[in-house]
């Protein structure tokens, strides 16, 4: 295994104040037995409660819009105070980066699906575009971190995110600003489409200023990127909305996790998964009418696959899981 040393360049605009004026206060309040692992998995927990919430408004009716952005922001403090607990408990390790950064690539394409959610964003060619680049900047930034050892946070980064994302939503409770975001100026585009699209430039702008100094980069990191387009494309002819969410956050996220274990533990460069495109484009050449059938086999496959990863990552690091921290 790797020797284990977090280092990380933040270069965020807000993490800064948030950590000053939200995560310092808080952290008082945090009983030192609570490891941070676990504050790290209950956190998570949020981000899919506000897809669920969006997907079932009839839940809180008209408060849904404030309890989705309210799930958000406990996620966004727990995703910081996992890490200052770890740090004044002195429990970093290994296998809670793992358990932070690899649940986080889950909740890259569940963050950005809810955002689809709320504001009824309902065209395929933009949710599969939005959702593969954004995979595609997130799988640079890990994989810089393969060949550099750095964790490099951008100017806006996934806090600045999350940030507008629950805002944007918080706000949305107000009628005349979900009138707003819903705003049909170019034909069927909205003010919310166009306010997402723009972000995912953003993150293609990631992707190239990270591509550029990343030392070492072998064809794979052009491979997974083509590939995950290429699911993107072929996605939209045969799934539905949530399906293609389903299979692009579980493929992107599956070729980081492999991205995340090469640093972590053995310092070897996985290869993007192929047969997932593969089996998709071959199902779609053929005209095959039900789709169900190709998307819960591709969606086992892939989970399949992500568990196989999980556990021998466990198996590797889970010496370094503890139920509760000692007082030293």
């Amino acid at each position: 295994m790797r020797p284990y040393q977090y280092r990380c360049n933040d270069y965020s605009l807000l993490t800064p104040p948030f950590k000053q004026w939200v995560i310092l206060p808080l952290i008082r309040f945090v009983p030192w037995v609570i490891p941070a692992n676990v504050i790290t998995l209950i956190s998570n927990l949020f981000v899919y409660l506000a897809l669920y919430l969006s997907l079932n408004p009839t839940m809180v009716g008209t408060f849904t819009p404030l309890c989705v952005a309210a799930c958000l922001i406990i996620y966004l403090v727990g995703d910081h105070l996992d890490g200052m607990q770890a740090k004044r408990t002195g429990t970093g390790s290994a296998l809670g980066e793992f358990c932070d950064h690899y649940l986080d690539a889950f909740n890259n394409g569940i963050i950005v699906f809810t955002m689809f959610v709320i504001f009824g964003i309902s065209h395929s060619a933009v949710i599969a575009g939005v959702i593969v680049i954004s995979y595609m900047a997130h799988m640079a930034v890990f994989y810089e971190q393969l060949k550099t050892g750095w964790l490099t946070f951008e100017r806006i980064s996934s806090l600045e995110g999350v940030l507008v994302s629950a805002l944007l939503i918080g706000l949305s409770a107000v009628d005349p600003f979900f009138d707003l975001m819903t705003y049909r100026f170019i034909g069927e585009f909205t003010v919310a489409e166009a306010i997402i699209v723009s972000s995912a430039f953003g993150a293609f702008v990631t992707f190239i200023r990270t591509f550029r100094r990343t030392p070492g980069v072998k064809p794979g990191y052009w491979i997974f990127s083509l590939l995950m387009i290429l699911v993107g494309s072929v996605g939209i002819f045969v799934f539905n909305n949530v399906q293609l969410f389903t299979v692009l956050t579980l493929y992107g996220s599956l070729y980081i996790g492999r991205i995340m274990y090469g640093h972590l533990i053995d310092g070897l460069e996985s290869q993007a998964d192929w047969i997932v495109p593969i089996c998709l484009v071959s199902y779609y050449g053929l005209g095959f009418s039900n789709t169900d059938y190709i998307f819960w086999i591709l969606t086992a496959y892939i989970t399949a696959r992500i568990l196989v990863l999980i556990v021998r990552t466990f198996s590797t690091l889970g010496v370094y899981w503890v139920w509760q921290n000692a007082r030293t």
